[in-house]
């Protein structure tokens, strides 16, 4: 009998150790619906997971991630009332958006349009950081706002440059007053997150400021891959920039339908069409047929190369 009380008192504490052990995410938001939808990517493994559902409870909700044990990059999107397609579609292109590190709690509380992260010291940092930099940021979105309004009417090349210019000055006092936070303050691993401000010529040198318990650390997969990501766009608009009406066009190989290694250079002395293309486009599609005929009536003068 002492033996079954004794192991009844165990599964009790066990059961409330479990239940006050707080969850990763957490709060309360103001929402249409009683639904939240969630989705993340695992930064260990750049894996999404599909889109996921969770209800809410006066608009209480709490959860933990697949693996607590990594970095996860998360949208929370507050579903809107059931019809309200236009709803839907706004919330996908504006969820709430945070990552979630081991051994940190984030609290998210507000609306999908004005929400604060709070919770354990990583995000009381992470907010105290990204308040100073908040009028820089809204400058930012007005200058980004601005370049895309003049480039859609068609404004002059100089002009558009102009405020081009105005938004990289914004952009580069964004970067370093983030620099000096992650100079000032190696060992937080929000220095490690706040790398994602930095402008992508400088990210890796940010990363080398670190120490090496954070270079080492949990954050380390999450601050890499920003790094990687950054290295990636900069090659890309290098190679770019050597892509102009009247210069050459830079060499390639890709593999045909039969797996054959095609390069550029097997056409030289014809016009060469180069087709981007994807199964998913109606309108790509539907050129096929014209090009076909071309081809038949062109094929001594000119290859076409659907790269799809």
């Amino acid at each position: 009998m002492k033996k079954l009380i004794i192991l009844g008192l165990f599964i009790c504490i066990v059961c409330v150790a479990e239940a006050s052990k707080p969850y990763q995410v957490s709060g309360k938001l103001k929402v249409p619906s009683d639904t939240l939808l969630v989705i993340s990517v695992n930064t260990s493994t750049g894996v999404a997971s599909k889109l996921d559902t969770l209800a809410l409870q006066d608009g209480t909700f709490a959860f933990n991630m697949p693996d607590t044990t990594v970095v996860y990059s998360v949208g929370l999107i507050c579903k809107p009332l059931a019809g309200d397609v236009n709803g839907l579609i706004a919330a996908m292109f504006n969820p709430i958006r945070l990552i979630v590190v081991p051994g940190e709690r984030a609290v998210v509380t507000g609306e999908a349009g004005n929400y604060q992260i709070m919770g354990s010291e990583f995000y009381q940092n992470l907010r105290s950081v990204e308040n100073q930099l908040k009028s820089y940021q809204q400058e930012s979105n007005r200058l980004s706002s601005r370049v895309a309004e003049m480039e859609g009417r068609g404004d002059h090349v100089d002009l558009i440059n102009l405020v081009r210019d105005s938004l990289k000055m914004v952009q580069n006092e964004i970067s370093e007053t983030v620099i000096t936070y992650i100079k000032n303050n190696p060992v937080k691993k929000v220095s490690a997150a706040l790398i994602s401000y930095v402008v992508d010529e400088k990210k890796r040198t940010a990363f080398d400021m670190l120490d090496s318990s954070i270079k080492g650390g949990v954050m380390a997969t999450y601050a890499l891959t920003l790094i990687k990501m950054a290295e990636k766009q900069m090659a890309q608009k290098k190679a770019a920039a050597k892509i102009q009406p009247g210069m050459p066009a830079p060499q390639f190989t890709l593999k045909d339908l039969h797996g054959k290694d095609v390069h550029l250079a097997d056409f030289r002395g014809k016009y060469v069409v180069l087709d981007f293309w994807g199964s998913w486009c109606g309108w790509c599609i539907k050129g096929i047929p014209d090009m076909k005929v071309s081809y038949a009536k062109h094929k001594d003068k000119v290859e076409f190369i659907g790269i799809a």
